[in-house]
């Protein structure tokens, strides 16, 4: 795989493979105790966060995409990605031109009820299926037996909610605006790394700048929400055909 192929590959991946060997991690800022209180207003704002993207209409995204690692100029690209019925169906990111860097389909046959990435290799990874979902829409849902989060402090209008355990290999850490309900950033962190994404600009209602690093690498991937449009599940009927008759 070329060079400028790779780079776009594991900013695209390495977000789904960093969740198949994870442990624990910490958090880089500090962040006080949080009372009762401050966990009420934290889950509250939780909730409405997970109810706007959960809420999100079915859609085609196209994304500017700048794909970089440490020491070498970011390469430019695009994301265009489907999304409807509460995930994303399929995702393809390109390098200049046009040139293939990877792709992502829902899994068929032996991979139903998973994703799958391929790259211009055409190797193929079997991924989590809501991980480029979550952090597109910019929440968490936690493992599906360990859903809600932890309060595990607060620093300003800023609280810090944590997930681990569920019988998922890896912690989960948020920073969450309480005051707009919405994340500033996500870090996923365990034995084969840290993934950190930082949210910028508005959820209108996508997230419009996304930044994605992988700690150890320096390996990145910036997005920035250039276009939206509708994606309806069926036209609209049309008027009947005309008898001919008067």
């Amino acid at each position: 795989m070329r060079p400028r192929a790779l780079l776009g590959l594991a900013g695209l991946s390495s977000l789904f493979v960093l969740l198949t060997a994870c442990a624990g991690g910490g958090a880089l800022r500090r962040f006080g105790p949080a009372g009762p209180e401050d966990v009420r207003e934290a889950l509250a704002a939780w909730t409405s966060a997970q109810q706007r993207a959960d809420s999100l209409p079915p859609s085609r995204l196209l994304y500017d995409a700048r794909m970089g690692t440490s020491g070498l100029p970011s390469v430019p690209g695009t994301l265009a990605v489907t999304y409807g019925d509460d995930r994303v169906r399929a995702a393809s990111l390109t390098g200049p031109f046009g040139s293939r860097v990877a792709e992502y389909r829902e899994g068929e046959g032996n991979h139903q009820g998973v994703g799958v990435i391929t790259g211009e290799d055409r190797k193929a990874f079997v991924v989590d299926p809501d991980a480029l979902r979550s952090v597109l829409a910019g929440v968490w849902r936690g493992a599906a037996d360990s859903p809600a989060p932890t309060v595990a402090g607060r620093d300003g209008a800023d609280c810090l909610l944590t997930w681990s355990g569920g019988g998922v290999a890896y912690r989960a850490e948020a920073v969450l605006d309480l005051s707009s309900q919405r994340l500033r950033s996500l870090a996923l962190s365990g034995a084969g790394g840290r993934l950190s994404i930082a949210y910028a600009g508005e959820f209108r209602p996508w997230p419009q700048r996304i930044a994605l690093k992988e700690e150890s690498s320096g390996r990145s991937l910036s997005l920035s929400l250039i276009a939206t449009e509708p994606l309806n599940a069926s036209p609209a009927p049309g008027p009947a055909p005309s008898s001919g008759r008067p």
